[in-house]
């Protein structure tokens, strides 16, 4: 090992979480690494034992990406955190980005992110604002989901709401008497395009306001 890095388990001490390997590098630096009981198991380490670069590397790994483990943990417990916003907070605690993207992978594989439930709770939340599809599409994305799964997820949780009657709510609600006037009018399609109506939506709207009126 002369000519190679390598490192030294120069102690090993037992404390009430687990144990702290005290490692020494063939490079003159120091290392304190705390392990659960489980991977002090599974590393199989004694104080004096030598190990090359690559073990080193390996078990390093994991006690990282259990540390950042440990910390998800912490997070998810004080609320519901997407993928996104978990690596966000990860990484404000100084963990690597492709670690914190590792650990969320993990944490939504084990059911403790759900991001389709949370999708569904907030498109409840959104449609009880009356807010279109564009908006509620751009609402998650500004959440944090991804374009792609968002697209996808809302084809489906939109596909029975009638966007034009909500829409013919907030005319009821907000614009009733309809302006007369051309800007007026045109004031409120973009006002409601602001809630994420298209123009098919808008157009199919007023005419169920109108006839909604008539027959009042």
């Amino acid at each position: 090992m002369d000519n190679k890095i390598y490192y030294k388990i120069e102690k090993i001490k037992k404390t009430a979480q687990g144990y702290i390997f005290f490692i020494a590098s063939s490079m003159g630096t120091n290392f304190e690494m705390p392990v659960s009981p489980d991977q002090y198991d599974r590393f199989d380490l004694d104080e004096g034992e030598i190990i090359d670069d690559a073990h080193f590397l390996k078990i390093r790994e994991e006690h990282l990406f259990d540390n950042a483990r440990r910390h998800a943990f912490s997070i998810l417990s004080y609320g519901e955190n997407n993928k996104k916003m978990l690596v966000n907070k990860l990484m404000a605690q100084g963990f690597s980005r492709e670690l914190c993207e590792n650990v969320a992978i993990y944490m939504e594989h084990r059911g403790y992110i759900d991001e389709k439930k949370q999708m569904g709770l907030l498109i409840d939340t959104y449609l009880k604002k009356k807010f279109g599809r564009i908006k509620i599409t751009e609402e998650l994305i500004l959440k944090g989901y991804r374009r792609d799964e968002v697209s996808e997820y809302v084809k489906d949780a939109l596909a029975e709401v009638n966007f034009a009657e909500n829409c013919a709510w907030i005319i009821e609600h907000k614009y009733n008497p309809l302006p007369k006037d051309a800007d007026g009018l045109k004031k409120m399609m973009t006002a409601l395009m602001r809630y994420g109506y298209n123009i098919n939506d808008i157009k199919s709207a007023i005419h169920l306001f109108q006839e909604a009126q008539e027959q009042i």
